[in-house]
């Protein structure tokens, strides 16, 4: 009688067999992936984009002050500069600039997922008045992703009476709709 060993392991046919069904699920797994890495990119740079504008005009109304939002220079002035920090600060006397650091509400960091264009005409700040109004700062703020691609971006407007809103795809042609009626751009 010969004794009959049990082996263990796989052989090369299962493993390649095992390598190819994964290669093939990998395939079809990582677009959804980067799908859902870029939504979640979209919803929580919203989120944080609504909480300071919220917070900044709650303020002003909370404390009676003005308030303004903006992003700063290395003087502590309003700059037109989107990509660097955006800052939420007391500003009693409507200078758009930030004299003493205890006046800051909030700081949103500048993301490298994505830019922030804002767009208050001739303005580089939105200011809200203690009546949480916004009277000479009304326009919109839009986020773009690193990729540039406009379905995978956001507007928030911000009306005269300083509430800010989610613009929407009014069309389904999954690109939202600016305060212009047209379709945003991230060129």
């Amino acid at each position: 009688m010969t004794a009959r060993r049990n082996q263990s392991g796989v052989t090369l046919l299962e493993l390649l067999i095992t390598l190819a069904i994964l290669s093939i699920i990998a395939a079809f797994a990582v677009p959804s992936l980067n799908s859902l890495v870029t939504r979640s990119a979209h919803q929580s740079n919203q989120m944080d984009l609504l909480g300071i504008i919220n917070l900044a005009r709650t303020t002003a109304i909370m404390e009676s002050t003005n308030v303004t939002l903006c992003p700063l220079d290395e003087n502590g002035k309003c700059s037109k500069d989107w990509s660097l920090d955006l800052v939420a600060f007391r500003d009693p006397k409507r200078a758009r600039q930030l004299v003493d650091s205890s006046q800051v509400i909030r700081v949103l960091q500048a993301k490298n997922n994505g830019k922030l264009k804002g767009n208050a005409g001739i303005r580089s700040y939105f200011g809200f008045r203690p009546s949480g109004a916004a009277r000479e700062a009304i326009g919109n703020i839009i986020w773009c992703p690193n990729s540039n691609d406009p379905r995978d971006a956001f507007q928030i407007r911000i009306n005269m009476g300083g509430r800010p809103m989610v613009a929407k795809d009014t069309n389904e042609h999954e690109i939202v709709k600016g305060a212009d009626g047209r379709a945003i751009s991230c060129s």
